[in-house]
């Protein structure tokens, strides 16, 4: 069976494939991916309709609003995320309780494991 995206979501969730599974233990590829934090444009990856009137403004833009990441080995890390707080433009790295501000730097510093993008408006 095929499937074909005939419209953006809102949301678009990316998710790394970080861990791999042999025969005798798991393993974690801590590569490090580069990925914009603003403007994700997908309309050169997605063949989208052409613009009617309905929709004159196809968005295919997206911008990062939470990055996920994974520290530590595969069956003994945890789990960090930062989050941005979009009406002051300001990223915050949580872990359990403990709640920071961070750079956008350190944003795109990180061995992401999941991603999620909000459409641009």
């Amino acid at each position: 069976m095929r499937y074909r995206v005939t419209r953006l979501p809102q949301y678009l969730i990316v998710r790394m494939s970080r861990f791999t599974k042999n025969n005798f233990f798991r393993e974690k590829n801590p590569t490090l991916v580069n990925f914009p934090v603003k403007n994700l444009e997908l309309k050169d990856y997605i063949p989208l309709p052409a613009p009617t009137k309905e929709n004159e403004k196809l968005r295919s833009k997206y911008d990062l609003i939470a990055n996920i990441v994974h520290d530590g080995k595969p069956d003994e890390g945890f789990y960090r995320v930062f989050v941005q707080r979009k009406s002051e433009e300001l990223w915050y790295e949580m872990q359990d309780l403990h709640v920071s501000e961070t750079l956008p730097q350190m944003v795109a510093l990180s061995e992401a494991y999941m991603q999620i993008y909000e459409q641009q408006q």
